[in-house]
């Protein structure tokens, strides 16, 4: 299969990398960056970045026209998602990957025409309400209840792990609606306006320092019409929209720019002899590296080929997903040996190699042991849809 991309293409990646370096210098990443907040960026300068980003056409680049959208294909959205992660931008989340996907999936017309042309311009937020405190990887054993009351939903429980609610104008809230049917065939899926009464937010203190939330629901009114998809059928679109999210998030633009800056401290760093680059073994080390990252990045671009085929992989999205945390994962060890006890130092430490981000972005990767499906959870998948084994 060919990967290489074709004109349009490079000139997208060529334009967003244009508009990435130029919004976000070294000048501006010392005066905005905030380590407390859950994508290190203050929260006023990561709105208007936003902003910015829907105003140059990029959150929706993908979308159809007629909702905001500029009709490109699944392979610009890979591209998308490299360079936003690569240059450690604001505002690449659930509001311009997992929830415009859902939307376009499943939404109503209404919820179509109301939503997508916001998100695309950057005008309003989503937070991800699936955790919960006792329903985590095991997701459809959740107990937030939906009761029906007429003309809406009735909306009880606690949502955990809830990155951004604090700043999210809308809830993306999964809840149970039918107690009697099996775990999986009674939830659905709720658009909750974050301003509505009977709504908590309170953050917890992550081991990297910044902060996620719990958000809890008491008699929250919820409309009808912000249904999402048919009730009772909230499982489909929860899964169905996180193929297509993995697609996005298997782009290794992490781990490119990880690896880039350990290359050139190597490099820069003296040695016994010559520079630490120099020693065979960490060129080794480091060009086998190169190679798990080019490895993802084609992987990533494969799926994005089949999506753009009109094709709905499955399996393939987790492994893509897969092969680029497994590299994420190596290279973190990796940078830790290569830096001694130097590379554990907090970012404000003086001296932290790195900008000090070596430590901070170990601890962030522990979450791909349960994020969008953690190690277990993803080789499972490969095994039962991709290879057909049994489960166990």
């Amino acid at each position: 299969m060919d990967f290489v991309l074709d004109a349009g293409q490079k000139e997208f990646r060529a334009e967003l990398r244009r508009f990435l370096s130029s919004e976000l210098t070294d000048e501006v990443r010392d005066r905005h960056r905030d380590l407390s907040e859950w994508d290190g960026w203050e929260a006023g300068f990561a709105e208007e970045f936003r902003r910015r980003l829907g105003a140059r056409g990029f959150i929706g680049a993908t979308w159809p026209a007629e909702y905001g959208g500029g009709g490109r294909d699944a392979r610009e959205r890979v591209i998308f998602a490299e360079e936003m992660e690569y240059y450690g931008a604001p505002a690449f989340d659930r509001s311009v990957t997992y929830v415009p996907d859902a939307i376009l999936q499943f939404g109503s017309e209404a919820q179509k025409s109301e939503f997508l042309p916001r998100l695309a311009r950057g005008e309003c937020t989503f937070f991800l309400g699936y955790s919960e405190p006792d329903a985590g990887s095991d997701l459809a054993s959740l107990q937030t209840r939906a009761e029906a009351r007429g003309d809406t939903f009735v909306l009880t429980g606690q949502k955990a792990y809830s990155s951004g609610a604090d700043r999210a104008d809308y809830g993306w809230v999964a809840a149970r609606t039918d107690p009697e049917a099996p775990k999986h065939r009674g939830i659905s899926l709720f658009i909750v306006d974050m301003a509505s009464p009977g709504i908590r937010i309170a953050g917890h203190e992550t081991t990297a320092g910044w902060e996620h939330h719990s958000v809890a629901f008491d008699a929250v009114e919820v409309p009808r019409d912000a249904l999402v998809g048919d009730l009772n059928g909230g499982w489909r679109v929860i899964m169905g929209a996180i193929d297509t999210e993995r697609a996005a998030l298997s782009a290794p633009g992490l781990v490119r720019a990880q690896l880039d800056r350990l290359v050139e401290h190597c490099r820069e760093t003296p040695a016994e002899e010559g520079a630490l680059l120099d020693d065979p073994a960490v060129a080794d080390r480091l060009a086998r590296l190169a190679i798990e990252s080019d490895a993802a990045q084609l992987t990533s671009y494969w799926v994005a080929s089949l999506i753009a085929r009109g094709e709905r992989p499955q399996h393939e999205t987790s492994l893509a997903l897969l092969v680029k945390r497994e590299t994420a994962r190596e290279l973190d060890v990796a940078t830790l040996e290569l830096l001694g006890a130097p590379g554990s130092l907090h970012p404000d430490a003086p001296g932290a190699p790195l900008g000090g981000a070596v430590l901070r972005e170990y601890l962030d990767h522990l979450y791909f042991h349960f994020a969008a499906g953690g190690f277990d959870i993803t080789r499972n998948v490969i095994a039962t849809r991709g290879l057909g084994l049994p489960r166990g």
